[in-house]
């Protein structure tokens, strides 16, 4: 498991007080980690996220899906046939989240 710096590209607040905020980065294991901090992020607790592969999406690497407890966020690559991705070659990633 690696850790992906969570790199925040765009942050919102909505009405209800909540806020979207939009990170990217490129994985480099199966399951890579992103952990969101106030201070950087702007974020205390996390309602949802929608991961989703930017760039370099292919047999290699076909799908993610992304699980959370508290701040820290599992991000899981898996290839054309459903097993862990063995090769991020120019993949990159993006995961909305919304959270207070």
């Amino acid at each position: 498991m690696a850790a992906l710096t969570g790199t925040l590209a765009y942050s919102t607040p909505l009405a209800s007080k909540r806020i979207i905020i939009i990170t990217t980065g490129a994985p480099t294991t199966a399951s890579d980690t992103v952990t969101l901090t106030l201070a950087s992020h702007g974020i205390r607790t996390i309602y949802a996220i929608i991961p989703s592969i930017k760039t370099g999406q292919d047999a290699d690497c076909a799908s993610i899906y992304a699980t959370f407890s508290g701040l820290a966020i599992t991000l899981v690559t898996l290839n054309a046939a459903g097993s862990n991705a063995t090769d991020w070659t120019s993949v990159t990633t993006q995961l909305v989240i919304i959270g207070d």
